[in-house]
Formats: C-alpha cells, sequence, structure tokens
C-alpha cells in the first residue's frame, strides 16, 4: 500500500528547493523595494503557491484555510487572503521561472510534452429523477373547493 508524504514534510522540502533558488536567482533583483519588509517572505508565499499544485483543494481560499487551520506553525505569518492574492500576482513571474528552471533539471524539457490536468472538475452529477416519488402510492389529493377535490 502506498503511502503519502506527511503534509509537514513536503512544505519542509520545498521551501528549502524554493529558498535555495530564490536565493541564488531573484532574491537580489528585490532586495530595493520600497516600504516595510514584509514578515512572509517571497519564499513562503512561493511554497505556498507551489503546494497548493500538489493537494487536492478546489481553491486557495479553502487551501490557505487548511494551511491556517492545520498548519499555522509551518508559516507563522500567514497573510490573509487580499495580501496572499497581491503578493501572489507580484511573484508570479518567478514562480513560472522556478517551475520551468525545475523542469530543466529534472530533465523533462527533453521529453515529449505531455499536458496534465491537477485540478478535477465535476463533469457529472448523479440526483433523483424528477418523476419518481417515494410518495407516490400514498399521497392524495387534499380538500380544494376550486377543483372540487376531495
Amino acid at each position: 500500500m502506498a503511502r503519502s508524504i506527511a503534509f509537514e514534510d513536503l512544505a519542509t522540502v520545498v521551501y528549502v528547493w524554493v529558498d535555495d533558488w530564490y536565493q541564488a536567482h531573484v532574491a537580489d533583483g528585490r532586495q530595493g523595494q520600497a516600504g516595510a519588509k514584509p514578515r512572509c517572505s517571497d519564499s513562503e508565499v512561493i511554497t505556498l503557491l507551489l503546494l497548493m499544485d500538489f493537494l487536492p483543494f478546489p481553491g486557495e481560499t479553502q487551501f490557505l484555510g487548511f494551511v491556517r487551520a492545520n498548519h499555522l506553525s509551518l508559516f507563522p505569518h500567514l497573510l490573509s487572503q487580499s495580501q496572499f492574492n497581491r503578493r501572489a500576482r507580484q511573484l508570479w513571474p518567478w514562480v513560472e521561472a522556478l517551475r520551468r528552471h525545475w523542469a530543466e533539471v529534472l530533465g523533462t524539457t527533453r521529453a515529449a510534452p505531455c499536458l496534465l490536468d491537477t485540478k478535477p472538475l465535476p463533469v457529472v452529477g448523479c440526483t433523483r429523477d424528477k418523476s419518481r416519488s417515494d410518495f407516490a402510492a400514498t399521497a392524495a389529493y387534499g380538500v380544494c373547493v376550486s377543483r372540487n377535490l376531495n
């Protein structure tokens, strides 16, 4: 029986890889930005963005709620939803650059491309037929004076 890796271990491994790459490729270019230094690092935000691809949550809100409820010790300065979305938009070019770098390192750029959808979409929903009723044999009309039903 295959076992999956614990979330804490996965988050730690991804964070180490992200932070090493970030310090080598991006950190110098982001040092001179105006404003106070953010409490949640860019590496943490990128890590969360990448972890969302590995876990089956329907959206960012549910994923951040899961992290906030169960693993806040891993990300003690987790941003609010609005702040996270803003930072995610700012960091998106670096997230894509990191994904391309990992693809090169893993050697997948030499292979034929294969596209996978990581987010399942519901296609068919099962519902009861509207013409069937559990009470069809026992139910009867009540009294209706205008229709002469007794």
